[in-house]
């Protein structure tokens, strides 16, 4: 529980020091909860930003969760319930190899024919197991990799696509005896459509402490484990998707221009733009939008709103938020890769002190696109 802030914050580093307008931190509403805050059980927690999709009979699924999956359903946005079934879970393999710790759903696609598939964020969490790390602190323990779920039940239930032992891309080196801080690839924003591809950007940490960065990854269809591809300085490559069967060493190329916490990505509506939501500690916390036409190259940075971060060091207001994600209910796609100029902002709120009681939370905000900024 108390590694959730540090996984959040793993791909911060140096920010604009622009702010645009929007909500001082000390003005923090009272947002509306998503779903009642009564618990299926104590991993019942909102520990993701929110994915979703609609079902050809015009239902909604999403996940906000954490790595005991759990999916909330409604015929609406505004009528969501928790399902307390467990969609998925990893099985705490012991083997790293086999890339089945932890797993967080964290982005989600369904297709045409109704099957649906997810990215998993998943964590070995080696501070837990015997002689596994030299450490015995969470965040000196995490090795971290994608993997590809799949779900024949239209999101109700998901299992692990393809080859178990194979991740969509992992690190390309094997340690974790020594790590001393977080490593890996995670926290894959949602997928978005663009050409004959989806795409998603995914944090990621080196082998030396302070390398980290966000890389752009799509998948050709149809989706399998072996159908991605990283970017890389010379164009996109298959990544590396373990570190015990290959000797690849392929590097990503961090894209420019935003650093923080990535927690959505999405088309915008009558434009050729795409909107990043990002979450930023800068002058107390801030959510912000940055706009790019090709993922890798963001600019523009405009405040969403102002609210100290999980990972912030003011919290005058009782209240911490993360994990944000945009949302536009109203989005003509099953998978609401697009919005409009006032989607949903959908946020994870939490207390002083983070820990269970986190809570799905959302509130309306405005995008203004550089055309219309000035």
């Amino acid at each position: 529980m108390k590694g959730r802030a540090i996984r959040a914050a793993t791909v911060i580093g140096t920010f604009l020091p622009l702010v645009l307008g929007g909500h001082r931190a000390t003005e923090a509403d009272d947002l509306p909860h998503v779903v009642p805050d009564a618990k299926c059980d104590a991993l019942d927690i909102s520990d993701a930003p929110l994915r979703a999709f609609r079902s050809p009979d015009g239902s909604i699924t999403a996940f906000a969760t954490h790595y005991r999956n759990r999916a909330l359903v409604g015929r609406s946005f505004g009528a969501m319930a928790k399902n307390c079934s467990v969609a998925y879970e990893g099985t705490l393999d012991p083997d790293p190899s086999h890339f089945n710790y932890k797993t967080w759903i964290t982005a989600t696609w369904i297709g045409d024919d109704g099957s649906v598939i997810a990215l998993g964020h998943n964590e070995y969490q080696a501070h837990e197991l015997v002689g596994h790390c030299r450490f015995a602190d969470y965040s000196s323990c995490w090795y971290n990799s994608i993997v590809l779920l799949r779900s024949n039940d239209r999101g109700r239930t998901f299992h692990r696509a393809d080859d178990l032992d194979k991740a969509v891309v992992a690190p390309d080196f094997a340690d974790t005896l020594g790590q001393g801080h977080p490593r890996g690839y995670t926290s894959p924003t949602n997928l978005v459509k663009w050409g004959g591809y989806l795409y998603t950007l995914v944090g990621y940490s080196g082998v030396d402490k302070g390398d980290s960065g966000r890389c752009v990854l799509r998948s050709r269809l149809p989706v399998t484990t072996n159908s991605w591809e990283i970017f890389t300085r010379d164009g996109f490559v298959r990544p590396n998707q373990s570190a015990y069967e290959d000797q690849a060493r392929v590097r990503c190329e961090y894209v420019t221009g935003m650093r923080g916490f990535v927690g959505s990505i999405a088309k915008l509506a009558n434009s050729n733009l795409f909107v990043a939501t990002v979450a930023e500690d800068i002058n107390g916390g801030s959510i912000v939008a940055y706009f790019s036409d090709d993922l890798v190259h963001w600019h523009d940075r405009q405040v969403l709103k102002q609210v100290p971060l999980f990972w912030s060091k003011d919290c005058s207001i009782g209240k911490r938020f993360s994990y944000p994600s945009l949302i536009d209910e109203n989005s003509p796609g099953p998978n609401f890769d697009q919005v409009g100029r006032t989607p949903t902002l959908y946020l994870v709120q939490g207390g002083c002190e983070i820990g269970s009681d986190l809570a799905l939370v959302k509130t309306k905000v405005k995008i203004k696109p550089p055309s219309e900024a000035h």
